[in-house]
């Protein structure tokens, strides 16, 4: 099967069947358009929950409760095991901790704004008659509501955990806390709404920028078979680019890091850093570009296509931009440390096997990129930490993680819906 340009956005495409029921129920809302996000959040919240199986639900409650009871106990116990440490240095608990809840608000406000964005202007809203600060309003609600009900857990949280180490004042921690989380969350909520416009997000739910800069080679790697294929996972013009401002600076940061990993390397004669530099930057710019929201279209699920073969495709134009983000610094590891030639080896494998289970995760959240992301980061890092304790056996329970998000992926490509 190929994919030709009118397989993607950007072209001429068929338009979207309007959901028939949610347009009657938007309805009701028009007296009162303030609350319209949040009464569409709330029936997509209930319609998902409506559609898992009572033992996916219970796996879910029970399996969710216990990881994150357990996750709890393991951090008190480590906060008794180093208070007095903690309690030295009160620069954690004056700004340590609130610049921590300053960055969770930060990195939950982007994608938490994108999808309310993408709800206040639904293709299926086009037709009412809302105006854009009607809709800036109803945004600006669901904003605050959703984020002054993630900064209560938080503040508690904060609090508990200034209380456990025995700081003065826990109450006064926590809503420092919880003071500087809404402020960052509100600030990027409101240059959001701000910048907002009637049909960006209708065509762009994920707020990303479509403006592309034409690559050849680009063009040459994505003609092969499936055609255009990872131009369609990236709503772009075959061939093209996307040259939005965070996809840059995070391709900056990104190129930052591992400038300073090859200086270090080369400062100590040591090929150690530029191989963990390497590794590093050729995740991070394989997270940046794979893309699998097409293994949730309903036109490729009801093709001949095997979820595999699709998989694939997706995976290979970011794996290669992955190995170039590898090489260039790894190269640099020999001629740090000529006897060194282990390292990037090393690092290479390690490489290989992060990159597949970040396409898992990928697979597994196919329209909910940052969900993917959250969850690998969360997932690598809570195994590296419980491996002090059990040792390389954590390995295990990732990789039975990691097969079961596989086989969850693939039944929802051929026999469910996403």
């Amino acid at each position: 099967m190929f994919f030709d340009r009118s397989s993607f956005p950007g072209t001429t495409a068929a338009p979207r069947r309007v959901d028939e029921n949610k347009q009657s129920l938007t309805e009701r809302y028009l007296d009162r358009p303030s609350h319209l996000v949040l009464f569409l959040l709330w029936h997509d919240a209930r319609a998902s929950l409506r559609g898992l199986r009572r033992r996916d639900l219970a796996s879910l409650i029970l399996g969710g409760g216990c990881l994150l009871a357990y996750g709890i106990a393991d951090v008190l116990t480590m906060l008794l095991a180093h208070a007095r440490t903690l309690r030295q240095f009160a620069v954690i608990w004056t700004i340590g901790l609130p610049a921590a809840a300053a960055l969770s608000g930060l990195l939950l406000a982007i994608p938490l704004t994108n999808l309310i964005l993408a709800k206040a202007c639904s293709r299926f809203l086009q037709p009412l008659p809302l105006s854009l600060q009607a809709r800036r309003r109803a945004v600006g609600l669901a904003a605050a509501l959703i984020g002054g009900l993630l900064t209560l857990p938080l503040a508690g949280l904060a609090g508990l955990a200034a209380f456990v180490v025995a700081v003065d004042d826990p109450f006064v921690n926590g809503l420092r806390a919880a003071a500087a989380f809404i402020l960052a969350f509100g600030a990027v909520a409101a240059a959001k709404v701000r910048r907002m416009r009637l049909f960006d997000h209708a065509e762009h739910p994920d707020g990303q920028s479509r403006r592309a800069i034409a690559l050849p080679w680009l063009e040459t790697l994505d003609r092969a078979p499936l055609r255009w294929f990872n131009s369609w996972a990236w709503r772009l013009r075959a061939g093209g680019a996307a040259c939005s401002v965070p996809w840059l600076a995070a391709v900056a940061a990104v190129s930052t890091a591992a400038s300073l990993a090859i200086g270090t390397s080369l400062a100590t004669r040591s090929a150690a850093p530029a191989a963990v530099g390497a590794t590093a930057s050729g995740l991070a710019m394989f997270m940046l570009t794979v893309r699998c929201c097409p293994l949730a279209s309903a036109a490729l699920r009801a093709s001949p296509v095997g979820f595999l073969q699709a998989w694939l495709r997706l995976m290979r134009l970011p794996s290669l931009i992955s190995a170039v983000s590898f090489a260039l610094p790894a190269s640099v590891t020999l001629a740090a440390d000529p006897s060194g030639w282990a390292a990037p080896i090393g690092g290479g494998f390690m490489l290989m096997a992060l990159n597949c289970c970040y396409g898992v995760f990928a697979a597994y959240f196919a329209n909910a990129p940052v969900a993917a992301a959250i969850g690998f980061i969360a997932t690598i890092a809570y195994a590296y930490y419980e491996s002090f304790e059990y040792g390389r056996t954590v390995v295990l329970v990732v990789v039975g993680m990691v097969a079961w998000l596989w086989g969850r992926a693939y039944r929802r490509y051929r026999y469910e819906s996403y």
